[in-house]
């Protein structure tokens, strides 16, 4: 195993059950305390990080990847004026989890240069004007300037409160550079900026990190993915399933928290396998939430959340079925929520946990089963998102966790009567896909062991249900299953 990832998962240990303490005040010009350092407000600086962000991407395009879209002059940044934002084209996993990921750098120009969260947003905002109107001879997209500037706020503060955990100015020689070098890859921007500041070697008495020590549980788990080709068929595609589940900070530690001082973040990967390497990346953040009840072992907590959702899949060459199984994403998405918990203690040997969320979708999408257009094959909208999750652990070894989320998307512009899609020009297309809407579900039951040296075995079962309904195709309804076996590492 890689020396770094070992570091990675030890750093993350040291992090788990700590819990938050009170801090003397702190002087905002005397950036240190034993515990937090405030960063230095460079709005300035980060505003040209971003318009360098930019550039270099741009460059890369032009010079290195020569793509199309990259040759531009003063007559392509007139037109893109001049015609105004579309609803584009682009792959699926390029809107909805490469865009994010884009503002992410936007994003943390600004945090890794002093500004808070909120101050942050408008920089992925101007950052995606930026290269929609200028460093692309494509018209802008509405879809990357809302996906870039909000999905990017959540992936940026993430990154940005993730790389804080294995800042420690105090540390020296391998250790400090094997700190550096990670804080980097999970924060390309950070890791510049200390670079450029010269923090990334600078001796200091504290860990010179921007947050107070919160508890975090990492979980890594591998093993083998069966992925049916529909609902009660034993024909589908096995790969190699890689799942990452991390938990930041406690809800119910504070009477108040602001933003992201709680977020959950969980992800796949498939290996040696036909379906995407990305195939689910799922993100809850706190914009802001309060303890509202309190008793003995038990809590209720409620607020408003940000969530980011993004679920893909293929079926192999030579399948029976010409559909795919389900691609289903809430890029742009805010609601409120209520967690519940309940802790063991000497009478009880249960942990029980409960959260519901409701969610307006500002920019979602899912399959299309006609429309076939450049490379879109999915139709994007909006509308609405409802979530539980509940779970038990008995004795802290055995755990059994049910977790439903049901997607409603509308999709609002399309052609007004029935199209030939393999007929339409892609630069004069301008809508969201076929007018429609789709009911998207997605239901799992996982059962966990834990061992007392920390590692698990678990089996997971996942059924997919979508029913669109088509205002000029027939309707289609559509279901599939998964199920994997894993073995993992929690820290």
């Amino acid at each position: 195993m890689n020396k770094y990832l070992i570091l990675f998962l030890l750093l993350i240990g040291v992090e788990q059950g700590i819990h938050s303490q009170n801090f003397p005040q702190i002087d905002a010009r005397k950036y240190e305390s034993d515990s937090i350092r405030i960063l230095p407000k460079r709005p300035w600086l980060a505003a040209s990080e971003a318009f360098g962000v930019n550039m270099l991407i741009w460059g890369i395009d032009r010079y290195v990847a020569k793509a199309d879209f990259a040759y531009i002059n003063f007559n392509t940044i007139k037109d893109n004026f001049r015609k105004g934002p579309v609803w584009d084209t682009d792959m699926f996993s390029t809107n909805l989890v490469a865009h994010p990921y884009h503002g992410s750098l936007y994003f943390n120009t600004a945090r890794s240069n002093g500004l808070n969260f909120w101050q942050s947003v408008p920089y992925n905002a101007a950052g995606s004007f930026m290269w929609e109107f200028f460093m692309e001879n494509e018209y802008p997209s509405i879809n990357d300037l809302m996906s870039t500037t909000f999905g990017g706020a959540v992936l940026g503060e993430i990154t940005f409160r993730l790389s804080d955990l294995f800042i420690d100015d105090r540390t020296t020689g391998a250790e400090r550079v094997g700190r550096e070098i990670l804080t980097g890859i999970i924060s390309p921007i950070r890791g510049i900026n200390r670079l450029i500041t010269g923090d990334s070697w600078r001796y200091r008495a504290s860990k010179g990190r921007s947050f107070r020590s919160v508890p975090v549980t990492f979980e890594l788990n591998m093993g083998p993915r069966f992925l049916a080709e529909q609902e009660a068929s034993s024909k589908g595609t096995i790969g190699m399933h890689l799942g990452m589940r991390l938990d930041y900070g406690d809800p119910f530690n504070d009477d108040f928290y602001s933003p992201y001082e709680w977020f959950q973040l969980r992800a796949g990967l498939d290996f040696i396998s036909d379906q995407p390497m990305i195939n689910q990346v799922n993100a809850i953040g706190a914009l802001w939430g309060k303890t509202i009840w309190t008793k003995g072992n038990r809590g209720l907590t409620t607020g408003i959340f940000q969530h980011f959702d993004y679920y893909d899949s293929q079926l192999p060459d030579g399948s029976s079925r010409e559909v795919v199984p389900y691609r289903i994403s809430e890029a742009v998405a805010f609601g409120g929520g209520l967690l519940f918990k309940q802790s063991a203690d000497e009478n009880d040997k249960v942990d029980s946990y409960a959260e519901l969320y409701l969610n307006g979708i500002a920019l979602g999408a899912s399959v299309s089963d006609y429309m076939k257009v450049d490379d879109r094959d999915y139709n994007m909208g909006s509308g609405y998102s409802f979530k539980f999750s509940a779970g038990v652990t008995y004795q802290k070894q055995w755990s059994f966790l049910l977790n439903l989320e049901n997607y409603h998307i509308y999709t609002w512009k399309g052609y007004d009567t029935d199209v030939d899609w393999s007929t339409v020009d892609p630069e004069t297309l301008n809508v969201q896909g076929d007018k429609s809407d789709a009911r998207l579900t997605v239901f799992s039951s996982k059962l966990i062991y834990y061992s007392k040296k920390k590692w698990n075995l678990s089996i997971t079962n996942r059924y997919f249900s979508r029913k669109t309904d088509y205002r000029y195709h027939q309707d289609v309804t559509y279901s599939t299953y998964d199920v994997m076996l894993s073995l993992g590492m929690r820290i």
